[in-house]
């Protein structure tokens, strides 16, 4: 007899490898809770010695992971055992009946949510939904399941990125309708597609629902035509976090080309400098930071390449926000018709009339 002793964390996860493969021959895994050992008797379709280096692989990490190694004390996604086939094409829905669906959210107006992603949010009260952080509040209250609400924090990243797999991991093996809900829309810079990758590792394919790009939105909410004749002829979608927290490359300025950043804010100031010193933008182009685009307290701060992170800390701009550089800017705001000059600093719900 084989007696494996495992943390509690790896329950699924070791459950998950044994009951992949046909039922011979039997183990016996060990779970310390807090009211004493568990012991669990299973057949697998390995010899005992598999068993026992199975198990122990599913503890400690595989691929030369340790689950020590995660200070969260989350499994890696890479170690976790299919619920299911996993080759291409992959099933949508598990052998238990688990599935996933992907759903945008939006900017944060829940009257901007796509009707199949209401209908979801508000019908399924059994379902196990696993939210982004800065996913509005609004939205949060219309939803009728569980929710768990990623910890995606500055500098955990990734660490969060690995629980909200765990999170879903644990809803499918439990044969639940686990549905991913991401702000914006979930294949621009959202990690979507990573996100699919991993759940067909997982053994289930997920069905996607998009959602209302803050790329586009935002801007919009704030009175920013991001294209407009004469002005702007070209859109350019940037994030302001490459892998690990890199800066990304920047387009080399154009006098017709608006650039939108998300989730950039954070690094405001050393954006501006960037373009300035590495993509030849000129200091007096309009900048604009859009925040929390669409809900009650959206604000719209406006300045130049060299005012803007002054003022965004001034007004203590916080994410979710939106920035736009390039004239696009100013095509909509009040000129002085003395002097020519544009309005800048705080604009807070300039667009009521175009909602």
């Amino acid at each position: 007899m084989n007696l494996v002793t495992l943390k509690s964390a790896s329950i699924m996860m070791v459950v998950g490898v044994l009951v992949h493969h046909t039922l011979s021959a039997t183990a016996f895994l060990q779970i310390n809770a807090p009211k004493g050992p568990l012991v669990f008797r299973l057949r697998t379709g390995l010899p005992d010695d598999r068993v026992h280096t199975l198990a122990k692989a599913s503890a400690n990490g595989v691929n030369g992971h340790s689950s020590k190694s995660n200070e969260w004390g989350i499994p890696y996604s890479s170690d976790l055992p299919p619920l299911g086939p996993n080759e291409m094409p992959v099933s949508s829905a598990l052998p238990n009946g688990g599935k996933v669906t992907m759903v945008g959210s939006g900017p944060g107006d829940p009257d901007l949510l796509t009707v199949a992603a209401h209908k979801l949010l508000t019908e399924n009260p059994d379902a196990l939904v696993v939210v982004d952080r800065l996913v509005s509040k609004e939205i949060l209250d219309l939803i009728a399941g569980e929710v768990k609400v990623a910890r995606k924090l500055p500098g955990c990243a990734e660490l969060a990125q690995e629980e909200i797999y765990w999170w879903c991991y644990q809803g499918l093996n439990q044969g639940r309708h686990v549905i991913r809900l991401k702000i914006g829309d979930p294949f621009v810079f959202g990690r979507g597609g990573e996100e699919v990758i991993t759940f067909r590792r997982f053994g289930v394919e997920a069905k996607v629902i998009p959602g209302v790009s803050a790329a586009f939105s935002a801007p919009l909410l704030g009175s920013i035509p991001v294209t407009h004749r004469g002005v702007a002829n070209q859109v350019v979608m940037c994030t302001g976090y490459g892998r690990e927290g890199t800066s990304p490359d920047l387009i080399q300025y154009h006098k017709e080309q608006t650039i939108v950043f998300l989730m950039a804010v954070g690094r405001l100031r050393e954006l501006c400098q960037r373009l300035i010193e590495k993509a030849n933008y000129p200091s007096y182009i309009p900048v604009a930071v859009v925040e929390k685009a669409g809900c009650p307290d959206q604000r719209t701060v406006v300045g130049d390449m060299t005012t803007i992170a002054d003022l965004a800390e001034q007004h203590n701009v916080k994410p979710p926000s939106t920035i736009v550089v390039g004239d696009v800017v100013n095509v909509l705001l009040d000129q002085d018709r003395e002097t020519g000059s544009y309005v800048t600093g705080l604009i807070q719900n300039c667009t009521a009339g175009l909602v």
